[in-house]
């Protein structure tokens, strides 16, 4: 178990913070600040080491700022011609989703959520200036406030708003009365007043997200034995608070108020060489608006006694010696900081700069260039042999006058001019080889920054895009170097930051959709590349390479496919959309997603298997289809007898209904003619019985027989007639059902 005696204590933490600052101020001021000064004059052209001489040329030559201007488009282009700036690899089976969304939230996080092109135009300045560009990246869970003025507010509409989380009334006051229609006791509407509120709300919001800034490299301390920052025992980041920021960061204000007003870091020797004028050492303003020198650090200690040092961040106000330990904790985290180097020393933490590469070049020019236009003045207006008070007129020696006349005493000497040899042309030469010094040192030319026609003259195309390339590539290896060593490890702590701190899900617009990004199930150790491929070379350059290596693409896979290597012809697609993409980005487009088609991983297996199948065999399938021919055309024509048959029974039975229905017609025609007949010879029966008997009686009864048998042979002759269509409706034939043609 750990000895808690012998745990760190406050006083213990504040002395050895103490030390350590003094420490990292000293190897700073010793051997990085003087060089940062000297290249931010240089860079400014203010050459303090090399002084104009009195009435000569004070000309300066600008190479540090030259060089600098033709090597960062290259290099911005780099790492901005794409939107994904950094590529999540997966670190085991399972990332390969999370990895392409980490991919584009990342990215989004960098580029939209802060500034991303500010710091990356910041860090790249300052990499190639001063050697080494610093990168702190932090988890900000600072509340955001904003501040609404509402007037008229009922107390039922200031409690719906108060039920809103985060909302606080910070002041209150009452307000007109407003007049609201009400129903009275009598029905009647009669107007009431109601009291209303004139009301300032705050409203809080916690929307942790990471945070980038580029800092000043005079304002990053490292202690000076360390090589890498993570492997550092003790880095800082100093800074300038007004006490009112302090007080708000949650600082103890009775402690933040005891504090002296130091200005010293504000006037050290690179923040004054970074600025056009001096503007001097009064502080104006009201004292809670005075700053306070702070600084965030980063120091290892054992802190719990168990004898393994921890890494503690604690912050430290005012100067070194003589400030306030203010508040201080055991940081589980890596330091939220990351250097860009330019040119990296083996075992060294600080890099080289481009300025270090040509700042002895831009003296020996500014010299030689001052020597040249002081002869060339000496030339075009050469000094004046005269014997002493033989001309009249001195002054128009000292400030001659076109068309002025020199009036010389008689028999004096004629006034000679001086003879001073022209040596400047000497001079072209010299600074002409000095340019080329520089060439050789940083790759930065006439032929690479611009197609320059001089440069093409006496040379072969080849030979002038070989020089190109080799330009080209020192340009290259910084972008690798600042990517490799500087921009990876930023992308790798945002990603550790979001998983750790980002505790819901958040919804990013993304490629014109909104797309739902939650963290908390990524792999937080998942790598990152950089896209470095291309962007220092010219855009034709670029786009060539590309497409002579998507024409190596299409014949690889059209000779895997001849060959019958279908699976591996497929395993090209993507490579291919790849290309097109990277060549779409050549271009600058900046979504050349939009252009081309996603094919998933899953699509591409289907492809594979459905190409796995055995190829259809023709003779086989010549034969089955000739087979499925015969039996279909047997089928027809079983069809179409079975449908002849069909047509003949139909036919038959119709005759034989028809022949049917014609006989019972001709058998009904002959009844009712019999019963025609019948009826007339009864009425003649009647008729000879009435003449024969003349007897009412019989009459009568003659009468109802009669009518008897009309009624019986009428219901004979219906009956007749429906027996005869139910049988002539049976011996119609029913419909058949069709079988499928």
């Amino acid at each position: 178990m750990a000895d808690r005696e012998k745990a760190i204590t406050e006083e213990e933490l504040k002395a050895l913070l103490a030390g350590e600052i003094r420490s990292a101020i000293t190897y700073d001021d010793t051997d990085l600040s003087e060089r940062r000064t000297k290249a931010l004059e240089y860079y400014r052209g203010e050459m303090t080491d090399t002084p104009a001489m009195v009435n000569r040329s004070s000309v300066v030559s600008r190479d540090v700022a030259d060089t600098l201007g033709w090597m960062i488009p290259g290099i911005i282009r780099v790492f901005s011609a794409s939107d994904r700036m950094a590529e999540y690899e997966p670190a085991k089976p399972g990332d390969e989703a999370f990895a392409k969304q980490a991919t584009d939230y990342v990215n989004h996080v960098f580029w939209k959520d802060n500034p991303g092109y500010r710091i990356l135009w910041d860090a790249t300045h300052d990499s190639l200036l001063q050697g080494n560009g610093i990168v702190k990246h932090f988890w900000d869970n600072t509340e955001e406030c904003d501040y609404h003025e509402l007037s008229g507010m009922t107390p039922q509409q200031l409690a719906l708003i108060m039920e809103e989380q985060g909302v606080e009334v910070v002041g209150q006051k009452q307000g007109q009365p407003q007049k609201v229609p009400v129903p009275g006791p009598d029905g009647q509407m009669v107007e009431q007043e109601i009291p209303t509120f004139d009301v300032k709300l705050k409203r809080v919001t916690m929307n942790g997200r990471v945070r980038l800034e580029c800092i000043e490299p005079e304002n990053f301390l490292l202690d000076k034995n360390a090589r890498f920052i993570e492997e550092a025992r003790f880095c800082a980041h100093r800074d300038e608070k007004t006490r009112s920021e302090l007080i708000e960061m949650g600082f103890d204000r009775d402690t933040i108020e005891a504090l002296p007003a130091d200005r010293g870091g504000a006037f050290s020797e690179e923040k004054l060489a970074r600025k056009e004028e001096y503007d001097g050492l009064g502080d104006v303003g009201h004292e809670s608006t005075r700053l306070i020198e702070i600084y965030e650090c980063y120091v290892k200690a054992d802190a719990d006694g168990d004898g393994i040092a921890e890494t503690i961040r604690a912050y430290y106000a005012g100067k070194a010696g003589a400030g306030e330990l203010l508040d201080w904790e055991v940081w589980e985290d890596d330091v939220p900081f990351s250097d860009i180097p330019c040119e990296p020393v083996p075992h060294r933490w600080d890099a080289r700069s481009v300025a270090d590469e040509t700042m002895d070049v831009q003296r020996i020019k500014t010299v030689l260039t001052r020597q040249m236009l002081d002869n060339l003045y000496a030339s075009n207006m050469p000094m004046r042999e005269v014997e002493f008070d033989s001309v009249i007129n001195p002054e128009m020696l000292t400030t001659p006058k076109f068309g002025g006349i020199i009036w010389r005493k008689k028999s004096s000497n004629p006034t000679v001019p001086h003879e001073i040899p022209f040596v400047a042309d000497k001079a072209l030469v010299a600074l002409e080889h000095f340019d080329n010094v520089i060439e050789k040192r940083t790759g930065i030319s006439r032929a690479t920054m611009a197609l320059d026609p001089e440069t093409l003259q006496n040379q072969t195309a080849t030979a002038s895009q070989n020089q190109r390339d080799a330009a080209y590539s020192q340009i290259e290896l910084i972008a690798r170097n600042q990517a490799e060593l500087g921009w990876r490890r930023v992308f790798r702590q945002m990603l550790k930051l979001i998983v750790k701190h980002q505790d819901r899900p958040r919804t990013i617009r993304l490629r014109d959709n909104w797309v739902e990004m939650d963290p908390r199930a990524w792999n937080a150790d998942m790598d990152a590349t950089i896209n470095v491929g291309l962007g220092t070379g010219s855009r034709d350059r670029d786009a060539m390479m590309l497409g002579n290596i998507m024409g190596v693409q299409e014949k690889i896979t059209a000779g895997f496919a001849q060959a019958g290597a279908t699976s591996h012809a497929i395993d090209m697609i993507p490579k291919i959309v790849l290309a097109a993409t990277k060549l779409a980005e050549s271009t600058g487009l900046k979504n050349p997603d939009q252009y081309f088609p996603t094919i998933p991983p899953e699509e591409i297996e289907k492809l594979k298997q459905a190409a796995a199948q055995p190829p259809p065999n023709p003779k086989l399938e010549e034969i089955k289809a000739t087979g499925e021919v015969q039996k279909s055309l047997k089928e027809v024509d079983a069809q179409v007898s079975m449908h002849e048959a069909n047509l003949k029974a139909e036919g038959d039975v119709a005759r034989n209904a028809a022949e049917l229905e014609a006989d019972l017609a001709t058998k009904a025609a002959d009844r009712e003619n019999a019963l025609i007949l019948a009826q007339q010879k009864q009425e003649h029966d009647y008729s000879l019985m009435l003449e024969k008997t003349g007897s009412a009686e019989r009459i009568k009864m003659a009468e109802l027989a009669f009518e008897e048998y009309k009624l019986n042979a009428t219901h004979q002759l219906e009956r007749e007639k429906m027996e005869n269509a139910a049988t002539i409706a049976a011996m119609k034939p029913k419909p058949q059902p069709q079988a499928n043609a």
